[in-house]
């Protein structure tokens, strides 16, 4: 499955700066480099490869943190209403 990403910058220099963030950031998380696509300031794109079960893991990952923070807010509040 391909995943696009944006890349921002005002200048090319500072986007190729992005890109080269980027793709070490992804590369870390299993995704695969394809292709760049310059498009201005931030409307350029970087096309990764990535596997859907890493896309899986991750959505797991962000619903887990929503939840615990849904808990810990519910805490917050009993302990605050019970004070």
């Amino acid at each position: 499955m391909q995943k696009n990403i944006a890349i921002g910058g005002f200048t090319k220099e500072q986007r190729e700066n992005n890109l080269e963030k980027i793709k070490a950031k992804y590369a870390k998380k299993g995704y695969k480099f394809q292709s760049f696509k310059e498009n201005g300031v931030l409307k350029s794109i970087a096309i990764f490869e990535v596997d859907e079960n890493i896309l899986k893991k991750e959505k797991a990952k962000s619903l887990y943190m929503v939840a615990g923070l849904f808990i810990l807010l519910s805490i917050y509040l009993f302990v605050k209403a019970s004070v």
